[in-house]
């Protein structure tokens, strides 16, 4: 990424996370700049439109000059979609809360023992996987050679897991129905901030706000609300 536009997504680190994040793992394709505010292109499993807006009034030429390239957007905020949404209809929307975590917090070593995932792994979490709908083998399997993971075995079987979405935020936690309760997934997810730290990285995380289990998981480990944010599909 060109070290000008890398500054400027700084200026907003907590808006930007996901942006950086993405630009990391993927290549980046297209910019549309109006004022301080931006849309970047890249592909991974779709050509995704990341937004840094923070300037209301900049977005309607923002928009304008990226002529709708691509129809599947990123890092959307609520006030965002109007906007988005002017000359489209939403075919699909995800939604979740961004929680982070602040670089002071102390998160100490899970007391499982976790080690990373391998791709011949994928078809089996793939078909334990709640997100179905929003996700494939090949971008399992991508993600897994791109990033860290971890899972737990209890007598030979993978228990649980997690790994992390195209934007690097930890994502993918899954204890199977049988182990749950044990603490596995709190286990998992450390590992996966122990991994992130380890490499310097910023810990983030999206969850559906009706993920009680998950949410009072983060408060617990010291990870702080951001914003709502979400994925759109246009049509």
């Amino acid at each position: 990424m060109q070290a000008d536009i890398l500054e400027q997504l700084h200026e907003n680190p907590l808006q930007n996370m996901p942006v950086v994040g993405f630009f990391e793992n993927y290549k980046l394709e297209k910019t549309t700049v109006s004022g301080r505010s931006m849309i970047l292109s890249g592909t991974s499993d779709y050509t995704w439109a990341y937004l840094s807006v923070s300037d209301e009034n900049e977005m309607k030429t923002l928009l304008d000059k990226f002529e709708f390239q691509s129809l599947y957007f990123a890092n959307v905020e609520e006030w965002m979609i109007p906007h988005l949404t002017r000359n489209h209809r939403v075919e699909w929307r995800l939604s979740t809360h961004r929680y982070y975590l602040p670089e002071d917090t102390v998160v100490d070593p899970p007391a499982n023992d976790c080690r990373p995932l391998e791709n011949g792994l994928v078809p089996y979490i793939y078909d334990r996987s709640p997100y179905k709908d929003f996700t494939s083998e090949d971008y399992i399997r991508e993600r897994i050679e791109r990033d860290i993971s971890a899972g737990i075995w209890v007598d030979d079987e993978l228990a649980g897991w997690g790994l992390t979405h195209d934007d690097s935020s930890l994502g993918f936690l899954n204890v199977l129905a049988k182990y749950r309760g044990q603490g596995l997934g709190e286990s998992i997810f450390r590992s996966l901030i122990c991994g992130k730290r380890e490499k310097q990285k910023p810990v983030f995380v999206n969850v559906e706000p009706h993920n009680k289990q998950s949410i009072n998981l983060l408060n617990k480990l010291g990870l702080k609300f951001d914003r709502q944010v979400s994925w759109l599909k246009l049509i």
